[in-house]
């Protein structure tokens, strides 16, 4: 019976809390905001660039130095990367090619850093991709020509 008493004054703490937060003047909130992201309409499609190999002035340039380069096509047809098929691999993962001159026609293999394993020895080339670069769209993306979403005017020094 002692713990009635307790109950009963949670309830009606609960109550009272609620009736407040019910009370409260939202006249601040913006009118123009209200809604949520399925008001939006869709994005327009678009297509993803294919860049002509032979081409090296087509491909987009990067946000700063540095960056992960573009993807320059499409990867649409590559499918889902999962931890059992990356078909990234199948054309990049080509560590012959690292000393050789790269021919256009040629994908370019992943870079030495994509097989060395900074955290458990970062001396060592593996012949394997590392784990933490294996899904590379984690930081390579397609190129593709649209409009932002969101207006950025960042510009890199």
């Amino acid at each position: 019976m002692i713990m009635l008493p307790r109950f009963l004054a949670v309830v009606v703490g609960v109550v009272m809390a609620g009736g407040f937060a019910l009370g409260q003047d939202l006249s601040w909130i913006d009118e123009d905001l209200a809604g949520t992201v399925f008001d939006s309409p869709d994005p327009v499609s678009f297509d993803y660039l294919s860049i002509d190999p032979e081409d090296a002035d087509s491909t987009l340039p990067t946000a700063f130095e540095d960056a992960p380069p573009l993807i320059p096509h499409s990867i649409e047809e590559s499918g889902l990367i999962t931890l059992r098929s990356n078909k990234c691999l199948k054309c990049h993962h080509d560590q012959d090619l690292w000393d050789q001159e790269k021919d256009a026609a040629e994908p370019s293999p992943m870079p030495e850093s994509h097989y060395v394993s900074l955290r458990r020895d970062p001396e060592t080339i593996e012949k394997k991709i590392i784990g933490a670069r294996y899904f590379c769209t984690q930081c390579h993306v397609p190129q593709t020509e649209v409009n932002l979403l969101v207006g950025n005017d960042f510009d890199a020094p």
